[in-house]
């Protein structure tokens, strides 16, 4: 079935920087750095003009249920795939986003990035699927959980990044 997904995030910057630093490969590093990654790579192709596909690998300690550590070990490689589309006149721009977990668990969804005055709105949302018979539900859960964590980092993060 399936847990569904929506977060909202807020940058102090007009969306055409916003867009600017999502994709900036140092930026990128950074904040999969300051979200707990054990080893990061990351690779940005194409422009915002044209278009352009963002990866990013982590290698993240397990922070899973007990019951899930037999089905992922002691680190999880996360490997994340933003496909953006080229941007709009007035900054706004969408990207198709999946993430793969590197073993039953996966997040399908999208990124709206949408210019709010002289801030910018970065609707996260999309669906995480685990394939794990009896405790998939509560790992979906979890992953949403800590997804969360996430993205509030990666704002902390956009914010003293834009503010440089």
């Amino acid at each position: 079935m399936g847990t569904k997904f929506e977060y909202v995030q807020h940058f102090p910057a007009p969306a055409t920087q916003v867009l600017a630093m999502l994709h900036d490969v140092d930026y990128v590093r950074a904040r999969c750095d300051e979200t707990g990654s054990l080893k990061t790579s990351a690779e940005v192709t194409g422009s915002a003009a044209d278009g352009c596909t963002v990866t990013s690998t982590r290698i993240l300690p397990a922070d899973v249920p007990a019951a899930a550590k037999s089905f992922v070990g002691d680190t999880i490689k996360v490997t994340e795939t933003q496909t953006w589309k080229p941007a709009g006149a007035d900054g706004s721009c969408s990207a198709a986003l999946s993430v793969d977990f590197g073993g039953p668990m996966s997040f399908t969804g999208a990124i709206e990035l949408s210019p709010d005055g002289e801030s910018t709105t970065v609707r996260t949302s999309g669906e995480f699927k685990a394939s794990i018979p009896f405790i998939g539900g509560k790992m979906e859960k979890v992953a949403a959980e800590q997804t969360e964590r996430y993205l509030r980092t990666e704002q902390s993060v956009g914010t003293a990044w834009l503010s440089r």
